[in-house]
């Protein structure tokens, strides 16, 4: 005679525990994924240093302005590594180039040239780009109030004569932050 045929429906002893446990993974999987993928795009705008008097369309840095540029060089030697900064943005100015080259040297970085001259084209090569990274742009100060406004969505003005370090935050989510630095 053969076994006994089973009557009853076995019930699996374990199902709950195991769907449990792969509804915990899937929400743990999609946490660690959208974690990771939220970073911050650091950008830092400064305008290029003082210039030399003079009637030339394009001109070179004075004595000041070779001074602040070695400042500027100095505060960001520091900004090397992987923390650093991914990319130096330059525009296609002559103290834009001058500016960023003493920082250029230190971290043995190769400026990049800006592709285009409007506030909107920056932001798009920059988040195109760098997104999740710092970054430093050094474009002229008629471009910057834009850029901010681009990057950030907010609306800011400097002071006339007072130049200053802007640092935008764009997060991944969220609202973007921005800090003035004067020097």
């Amino acid at each position: 005679m053969g076994p006994p045929a089973i009557t009853r429906r076995r019930r699996p002893f374990l199902a709950p525990f195991w769907l449990i446990l792969a509804a915990a993974l899937v929400v743990l999987g999609l946490g660690l994924f959208l974690h990771s993928s939220a970073s911050n795009t650091i950008v830092v705008i400064v305008p290029p240093a003082s210039k030399e008097l003079g009637t030339i369309d394009d001109p070179p840095l004075s004595a000041e302005g070779e001074q602040q540029a070695q400042q500027l060089a100095q505060q960001f030697a520091a900004a090397s590594g992987q923390n650093g900064f991914a990319a130096l943005y330059v525009s296609a100015t002559r103290r834009a180039k001058q500016t960023v080259a003493p920082l250029a040297q230190s971290l043995g970085k190769q400026p990049v040239m800006l592709s285009r001259g409007d506030a909107s084209g920056i932001a798009d090569q920059i988040m195109g780009e760098h997104t999740g990274d710092n970054v430093l742009v050094v474009c002229p100060q008629a471009v910057i109030g834009d850029l901010i406004q681009v990057l950030s969505g907010q609306q800011v003005t400097s002071p006339q004569g007072q130049p200053a370090i802007w640092v935008v935050t764009v997060p991944s989510y969220g609202p973007a932050s921005v800090l003035r630095i004067g020097y």
